[in-house]
């Protein structure tokens, strides 16, 4: 049939015929798309259940008496993970970010993942089983005994298939104490890199000394840096420069640009009162880290010791924008504005430090001897009794209560002058005895 003729027939054709051929041609490219997807999507799950460095964590079996208080297995493990996560993240603050690609400390705990019903995850085990992939699993048990009216739990946790054991311990704490400690241990073992920042930063300066040890010990090389730099940081507060000095300078060798040790050679400096090369180290790291804090404080310290407190002023401001993940920070740039005269602005960092660390016992404490001296002794009565219930054998929290305490019946302030006494009737003669005896005779 010629062409012309073609047409002519096709004009005399329904619309419906046309319509239908229209959804023919969709159908047919809907199916077609439809299978390609299907495709993809099959081959990422094989790729992704192949490759994937996730470490699962099965369900601890637990004992009764767990159960019988909410602990089921899962709930367990979760609280477990949340812990592993929250220590992990305020452990890595230092961590070159932009370093992608490198293994770094926490990674390994990151990848850390619960087993919960049939997911995903269930897909990847059946897909690495027909492979023959063998993925790394946690699992273990805790069980208890008692001995004298104390319940010991007892846990332990294994690696598979290696069957490596990982956390063996016994413990009389609660079990919500209990979990961390879980979670802690199996930092130690996985990543000591980690757990030695975490220590530090509670003050367990020989536990974090142990940890460093263990982290520059084992084979893996990735954390090395990160070890060294916790150490010199340890010297530098102990005032062993010249030890700091060497750990630095053995990170530089390996690698000139690590950021986290550039930082630390600005605070070696700062604390060496060589103001000019701590500024020079600390815009180096600002190069590498302009949206980090940790620059900005040791550019904020060394301007102050060059005598530039304006200047220091807006390093502060930065700092505190972007986020400090040390509490002690807060504290410090708090008290710079408070030697400044702007109390409001101090109230400020105060405000912020406490949204983020709402129990740290130094924040609360300054905080609330902050507004003691602004006379605003009820909001600093909330803070102090916070303080003290974090930490109550802090003798200076004790000192700030005592002139609240006067004859109120307040349990709190009621423990607090027992205690005061006690320390007093022990050790009468020191520094700190007198100055207790002294706020509890004060009118």
């Amino acid at each position: 049939m010629s062409d012309p003729l073609k047409e002519k027939i096709s004009q005399f054709l329904p619309a419906s015929t046309k319509l239908l051929t229209s959804f023919e041609l969709v159908k047919s490219g809907s199916i077609a798309l439809f299978a390609f997807c299907t495709a993809a999507i099959t081959g990422l799950t094989i790729f992704m259940s192949i490759t994937t460095s996730e470490v699962i964590f099965e369900p601890l079996i637990v004992p009764s008496v767990f159960s019988d208080q909410g602990f089921s297995p899962e709930i367990t493990t979760t609280r477990i993970l949340d812990e592993v996560a929250r220590i992990n993240a305020l452990s890595t603050s230092t961590k070159d970010k932009k370093n992608i690609g490198v293994k770094q400390p926490g990674d390994q705990l990151a990848n850390l993942q619960a087993l919960h019903g049939i997911d995903l995850r269930i897909v990847q085990q059946m897909v690495q089983n027909l492979f023959g992939v063998k993925k790394e699993k946690i699992s273990g048990e805790i069980t208890f005994y008692k001995e004298n009216d104390r319940t010991i739990y007892q846990v332990r946790i294994r690696a598979l298939p290696q069957n490596t054991l990982l956390v063996d311990f016994a413990s009389t704490s609660n079990i919500p104490d209990v979990i961390k400690e879980i979670a802690l241990k199996l930092i130690e073992k996985l990543d000591p890199a980690v757990a030695a920042s975490y220590y530090r930063w509670n003050k367990d300066i020989d536990s974090a000394m142990r940890l460093i040890d263990e982290a520059l010990r084992n084979q893996d090389l990735y954390d090395d840096n990160y070890a060294l730099v916790g150490r010199a940081q340890i010297y530098i507060a102990r005032k062993k420069f010249e030890l700091a000095q060497q750990d630095i300078d053995r990170i530089f060798l390996a690698d000139p640009k690590f950021v986290p040790a550039m930082t630390t050679q600005a605070y070696l400096f700062n604390e060496q009162k060589q103001y000019d090369k701590a500024l020079e180290f600390a815009l180096k790291a600002k190069v590498f880290w302009p949206e980090r804090w940790q620059p900005y404080t040791n550019i904020g310290h060394a301007l102050i010791g060059l005598g530039k407190p304006d200047e220091a002023e807006a390093a502060y401001i930065s700092t505190i924008a972007y986020n400090p993940t040390w509490p002690i920070i807060y504290d410090e740039v708090a008290s710079f504005f408070i030697q400044r005269g702007k109390p409001d602005r101090a109230e400020q960092v105060y405000h912020k430090g406490l949204v983020k660390f709402p129990e740290q016992p130094d924040l609360l404490l300054h905080y609330g001897q902050f507004l003691l001296a602004a006379n605003r002794k009820e909001q600093a009565l909330n803070y102090l009794v916070k303080a003290y219930r974090v930490n109550p054998n802090e003798v200076a929290v004790w000192a700030a209560l005592l002139p609240l305490s006067g004859n109120t019946k307040d349990p709190v302030l009621v423990e607090v002058r027992e205690k005061a006494t006690t320390h007093i009737n022990t050790k009468p003669e020191t520094p700190t005895s007198q100055l207790l005896n002294t706020l509890l005779r004060a009118p």
